[in-house]
Protein backbone atom coordinates (compact mmCIF):
# COMPACT_ATOMS: atom_id res chain seq x y z
CA UNK A 1 0.00 0.00 0.00
CA UNK A 2 2.80 2.40 0.91
CA UNK A 3 4.53 1.59 -2.36
CA UNK A 4 1.36 2.48 -4.31
CA UNK A 5 0.98 5.77 -2.44
CA UNK A 6 4.63 6.62 -3.13
CA UNK A 7 4.15 5.99 -6.86
CA UNK A 8 0.95 8.08 -6.97
CA UNK A 9 2.67 10.94 -5.10
CA UNK A 10 5.62 10.86 -7.52
CA UNK A 11 3.28 10.98 -10.53
CA UNK A 12 1.42 13.93 -8.99
CA UNK A 13 4.70 15.87 -8.49
CA UNK A 14 5.72 15.23 -12.09
CA UNK A 15 2.34 16.47 -13.36
CA UNK A 16 2.57 19.64 -11.24
CA UNK A 17 6.12 20.32 -12.43
CA UNK A 18 5.16 19.86 -16.09
CA UNK A 19 2.18 22.21 -15.71
CA UNK A 20 4.36 24.85 -14.05
CA UNK A 21 6.95 24.72 -16.79
CA UNK A 22 4.29 25.12 -19.47
CA UNK A 23 2.86 28.34 -17.99
CA UNK A 24 5.94 30.04 -16.56
CA UNK A 25 7.22 33.27 -18.12
CA UNK A 26 10.17 34.90 -16.40
CA UNK A 27 10.51 38.65 -16.98
CA UNK A 28 13.49 39.70 -19.06
CA UNK A 29 16.18 41.44 -17.00
CA UNK A 30 16.34 45.20 -17.39
CA UNK A 31 19.09 46.45 -19.65
CA UNK A 32 22.00 47.95 -17.79
CA UNK A 33 22.10 51.70 -18.21
CA UNK A 34 25.15 52.89 -20.07
CA UNK A 35 26.74 56.24 -19.19
CA UNK A 36 26.44 58.83 -21.94
CA UNK A 37 29.43 60.91 -20.85
CA UNK A 38 31.62 61.56 -23.92
CA UNK A 39 30.32 58.57 -25.92
CA UNK A 40 32.32 56.99 -28.68
CA UNK A 41 31.12 57.89 -32.14
CA UNK A 42 29.78 55.30 -34.52
CA UNK A 43 30.69 56.71 -37.90
CA UNK A 44 28.49 55.67 -40.80
CA UNK A 45 28.10 56.84 -44.36
CA UNK A 46 24.40 55.93 -44.25
CA UNK A 47 22.36 59.10 -43.87
CA UNK A 48 18.85 58.83 -42.38
CA UNK A 49 15.81 59.88 -44.33
CA UNK A 50 15.43 63.59 -44.92
CA UNK A 51 13.86 65.15 -41.81
CA UNK A 52 10.72 67.19 -42.33
CA UNK A 53 10.42 70.27 -40.18
CA UNK A 54 8.53 72.55 -39.86
CA UNK A 55 6.21 71.28 -42.64
CA UNK A 56 4.73 72.03 -46.05
CA UNK A 57 4.13 75.62 -47.08
CA UNK A 58 0.35 75.67 -46.85
CA UNK A 59 -2.09 78.14 -45.31
CA UNK A 60 -1.95 77.53 -41.57
CA UNK A 61 1.26 75.50 -41.99
CA UNK A 62 4.90 76.50 -41.76
CA UNK A 63 6.86 77.71 -44.77
CA UNK A 64 10.61 77.18 -44.59
CA UNK A 65 12.55 80.33 -45.47
CA UNK A 66 14.60 80.56 -48.64
CA UNK A 67 17.42 82.14 -46.62
CA UNK A 68 18.17 81.91 -42.89
CA UNK A 69 19.20 85.57 -42.78
CA UNK A 70 16.98 87.57 -40.41
CA UNK A 71 15.46 90.56 -42.27
CA UNK A 72 15.61 93.95 -40.55
CA UNK A 73 11.83 94.09 -40.11
CA UNK A 74 11.78 90.65 -38.42
CA UNK A 75 14.72 91.64 -36.22
CA UNK A 76 12.81 94.75 -35.12
CA UNK A 77 9.72 92.62 -34.46
CA UNK A 78 11.83 90.24 -32.36
CA UNK A 79 13.26 93.12 -30.33
CA UNK A 80 9.75 94.46 -29.62
CA UNK A 81 8.54 91.02 -28.54
CA UNK A 82 11.50 90.69 -26.15
CA UNK A 83 10.84 93.98 -24.36
CA UNK A 84 10.27 93.22 -20.70
CA UNK A 85 11.31 89.56 -21.15
CA UNK A 86 13.57 88.71 -18.18
CA UNK A 87 15.54 85.74 -16.91
CA UNK A 88 17.13 84.75 -20.23
CA UNK A 89 18.85 86.81 -22.89
CA UNK A 90 18.14 85.81 -26.51
CA UNK A 91 19.99 86.79 -29.71
CA UNK A 92 18.35 85.87 -33.02
CA UNK A 93 20.71 83.94 -35.31
CA UNK A 94 18.47 82.66 -38.13
CA UNK A 95 14.91 82.88 -39.43
CA UNK A 96 13.77 79.29 -39.96
CA UNK A 97 10.15 79.55 -41.06
CA UNK A 98 6.99 81.63 -41.11
CA UNK A 99 3.36 80.66 -40.58
CA UNK A 100 0.20 82.49 -41.64
CA UNK A 101 -2.41 82.49 -38.87
CA UNK A 102 -4.63 85.38 -37.70
CA UNK A 103 -1.51 87.43 -38.21
CA UNK A 104 1.87 85.73 -38.68
CA UNK A 105 4.27 83.57 -36.70
CA UNK A 106 8.05 83.67 -37.10
CA UNK A 107 10.28 80.78 -35.95
CA UNK A 108 13.72 82.14 -35.05
CA UNK A 109 16.79 80.16 -34.05
CA UNK A 110 18.37 82.01 -31.13
CA UNK A 111 21.46 81.88 -28.97
CA UNK A 112 20.40 82.02 -25.33
CA UNK A 113 21.92 82.40 -21.88
CA UNK A 114 20.20 82.43 -18.50
CA UNK A 115 20.85 85.54 -16.42
CA UNK A 116 22.46 83.63 -13.53
CA UNK A 117 26.10 83.16 -12.44
CA UNK A 118 28.11 80.56 -14.40
CA UNK A 119 25.30 79.98 -16.91
CA UNK A 120 26.41 78.36 -20.14
CA UNK A 121 25.06 79.44 -23.53
CA UNK A 122 22.59 77.21 -25.32
CA UNK A 123 20.07 77.58 -28.15
CA UNK A 124 16.32 77.93 -28.51
CA UNK A 125 13.69 78.15 -31.22
CA UNK A 126 11.65 81.22 -30.36
CA UNK A 127 8.27 81.75 -32.04
CA UNK A 128 7.30 85.41 -32.35
CA UNK A 129 3.68 86.24 -33.06
CA UNK A 130 2.72 89.39 -34.97
CA UNK A 131 -0.99 90.19 -34.75
CA UNK A 132 -2.92 91.95 -37.55
CA UNK A 133 -2.23 95.31 -35.88
CA UNK A 134 1.54 94.77 -35.88
CA UNK A 135 1.87 94.05 -32.15
CA UNK A 136 4.56 91.49 -31.30
CA UNK A 137 4.72 88.87 -28.54
CA UNK A 138 6.51 85.62 -27.69
CA UNK A 139 4.27 82.66 -28.55
CA UNK A 140 6.62 79.78 -27.74
CA UNK A 141 10.19 78.96 -26.69
CA UNK A 142 11.78 75.52 -27.20
CA UNK A 143 15.21 75.10 -25.59
CA UNK A 144 17.87 73.02 -27.36
CA UNK A 145 21.18 71.58 -26.24
CA UNK A 146 24.30 72.34 -28.35
CA UNK A 147 23.97 68.95 -30.05
CA UNK A 148 20.45 69.81 -31.25
CA UNK A 149 18.30 67.88 -28.78
CA UNK A 150 15.12 69.37 -27.37
CA UNK A 151 15.58 69.88 -23.61
CA UNK A 152 13.54 72.28 -21.49
CA UNK A 153 16.37 72.32 -18.91
CA UNK A 154 19.09 73.16 -21.42
CA UNK A 155 19.63 76.62 -19.98
CA UNK A 156 19.72 75.65 -16.31
CA UNK A 157 22.71 73.31 -16.32
CA UNK A 158 26.20 74.66 -15.69
CA UNK A 159 27.63 71.48 -17.25
CA UNK A 160 25.97 69.62 -20.14
CA UNK A 161 25.64 65.85 -20.35
CA UNK A 162 27.89 64.19 -22.90
CA UNK A 163 30.49 66.95 -22.86
CA UNK A 164 28.81 69.10 -25.53
CA UNK A 165 29.37 72.85 -25.44
CA UNK A 166 28.66 75.89 -27.61
CA UNK A 167 31.83 76.62 -29.62
CA UNK A 168 33.61 79.95 -29.27
CA UNK A 169 34.62 79.85 -32.95
CA UNK A 170 32.91 78.62 -36.12
CA UNK A 171 35.96 78.02 -38.33
CA UNK A 172 37.02 74.50 -37.30
CA UNK A 173 33.50 73.11 -37.30
CA UNK A 174 32.67 74.58 -40.71
CA UNK A 175 35.93 73.27 -42.17
CA UNK A 176 35.14 69.75 -40.89
CA UNK A 177 31.60 70.05 -42.27
CA UNK A 178 32.86 71.03 -45.73
CA UNK A 179 35.14 67.97 -45.80
CA UNK A 180 32.43 65.60 -44.63
CA UNK A 181 29.45 66.56 -46.79
CA UNK A 182 31.36 66.14 -50.04
CA UNK A 183 30.61 62.40 -49.87
CA UNK A 184 26.85 62.84 -49.45
CA UNK A 185 24.51 62.51 -52.41
CA UNK A 186 20.83 63.25 -52.86
CA UNK A 187 20.49 66.16 -50.44
CA UNK A 188 22.02 69.63 -50.47
CA UNK A 189 23.07 70.73 -46.98
CA UNK A 190 23.80 74.43 -46.48
CA UNK A 191 25.47 75.17 -43.12
CA UNK A 192 23.95 77.97 -41.04
CA UNK A 193 25.68 77.70 -37.68
CA UNK A 194 27.99 75.38 -35.75
CA UNK A 195 25.95 74.93 -32.59
CA UNK A 196 28.02 72.44 -30.61
CA UNK A 197 31.35 70.67 -30.22
CA UNK A 198 32.36 67.59 -28.23
CA UNK A 199 35.82 66.21 -27.48
CA UNK A 200 36.00 62.44 -28.04
CA UNK A 201 38.77 60.41 -29.70
CA UNK A 202 38.89 63.29 -32.12
CA UNK A 203 36.08 65.87 -32.24
CA UNK A 204 32.35 65.99 -32.92
CA UNK A 205 30.65 69.05 -34.36
CA UNK A 206 26.91 69.71 -34.59
CA UNK A 207 25.90 72.00 -37.46
CA UNK A 208 22.49 73.56 -38.09
CA UNK A 209 21.77 73.23 -41.83
CA UNK A 210 19.16 74.12 -44.39
CA UNK A 211 18.54 70.91 -46.33
CA UNK A 212 16.80 70.23 -49.62
CA UNK A 213 16.55 66.95 -51.49
CA UNK A 214 17.86 67.04 -55.04
CA UNK A 215 14.46 66.20 -56.53
CA UNK A 216 11.83 68.36 -58.25
CA UNK A 217 9.48 70.25 -55.90
CA UNK A 218 11.23 68.88 -52.78
CA UNK A 219 10.26 70.71 -49.58
CA UNK A 220 13.31 72.17 -47.78
CA UNK A 221 13.79 71.84 -44.05
CA UNK A 222 16.24 72.68 -41.28
CA UNK A 223 18.16 69.91 -39.55
CA UNK A 224 21.26 69.15 -37.50
CA UNK A 225 24.22 67.38 -39.09
CA UNK A 226 26.76 65.79 -36.75
CA UNK A 227 30.28 65.62 -38.18
CA UNK A 228 33.09 63.50 -36.73
CA UNK A 229 36.74 64.50 -37.24
CA UNK A 230 39.21 61.78 -36.28
CA UNK A 231 42.72 62.26 -34.91
CA UNK A 232 44.16 62.19 -38.43
CA UNK A 233 41.85 64.96 -39.65
CA UNK A 234 39.52 62.71 -41.64
CA UNK A 235 35.91 63.92 -41.51
CA UNK A 236 32.59 62.12 -41.98
CA UNK A 237 28.89 62.61 -41.26
CA UNK A 238 27.79 60.44 -38.31
CA UNK A 239 24.19 61.58 -37.92
CA UNK A 240 21.42 63.74 -39.39
CA UNK A 241 18.42 64.66 -37.22
CA UNK A 242 15.38 66.88 -37.46
CA UNK A 243 15.45 70.19 -35.62
CA UNK A 244 14.40 69.66 -32.00
CA UNK A 245 14.12 65.88 -32.24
Amino acid sequence: MKKKLLILFSLLLCAMFAAGCGNSSLPAPEAESVPTEAPAVSVSADVPEEPSLPGPGLLGGWTVTESPEVPDEVSALFDRAMEGFTGVGYESEALLATQIVAGRNYALFCRARAVVPDARPYYAVVTVYEDPDGNASIADVKALTPDGRSDENAGSATALAGGWSVPESQEEGLAAFDKAVGALLGVDYTPVLVTGEQVVAGMNYCVLCRAAAVTPAAEPCYCFVTVYRDLDGNCSVSNVSALGA
